[in-house]
């Protein structure tokens, strides 16, 4: 460790210091040396706020990726409450009231009767049954429903056309026999 002797008042300190530690005379060597440390120490200091900025950076993104994520699993909720809701009303306003069970046990029933019908030919009372049931069962998960209807409107047309047939009887006064 060199020291020097301060010109100004004549003490004696280390030549690393920047100044005086008695009269604060400014020491021109010590005073470079602790510029030059000062400045490494502020360039290390930039290294670290670049590390600590982008180690923000990416937990302000966490951070709103979990906030959008929580967003989007309140709105699929929400939609599947909001459509769960409107099946159960609709079962209930149908008369169902859930019981899902009893409608397979109907359908495990009937469909093969349904199904014999159609192929023994008995189409108009096929139609009768089905015209009977429609409201309160879903007769439309008979897997042949597509081919009866088929078959129906080859025989009987479409309900477009049996409404302009009926309308034709109408207006001639004929009533269809």
């Amino acid at each position: 460790m060199k020291e020097i002797v301060c010109p100004n008042c004549g003490a004696t300190f280390d030549a690393r210091e920047p100044k005086c530690p008695y009269c604060e005379y400014i020491n021109p060597l010590g005073a470079e040396a602790k510029y030059l440390r000062d400045l490494e120490d502020t360039r290390l200091n930039l290294d670290n706020v670049d590390e600590e900025a982008e180690d923000a950076y990416i937990k302000d993104i966490k951070s709103g990726a979990k906030f959008a994520l929580k967003r989007i699993i309140v709105i699929v909720l929400l939609i599947a409450i909001f459509v769960g809701g409107g099946f159960v009303i609709h079962k209930i306003k149908e008369g169902k009231k859930g019981n899902f069970s009893d409608e397979l046990l109907w359908e495990q029933e009937n469909f093969p009767i349904f199904d014999e019908m159609l192929d023994d030919g008995k189409y108009q009372e096929l139609m009768e049954l089905l015209l009977k049931y429609g409201d309160e069962h879903n007769i439309w998960n008979w897997e042949r429903y597509d081919e009866f209807e088929k078959i129906a409107s080859e025989l009987w047309g479409t309900p477009e056309e049996q409404e302009e047939t009926g309308e034709d009887q109408e207006e001639t006064g004929e009533d269809g026999e």
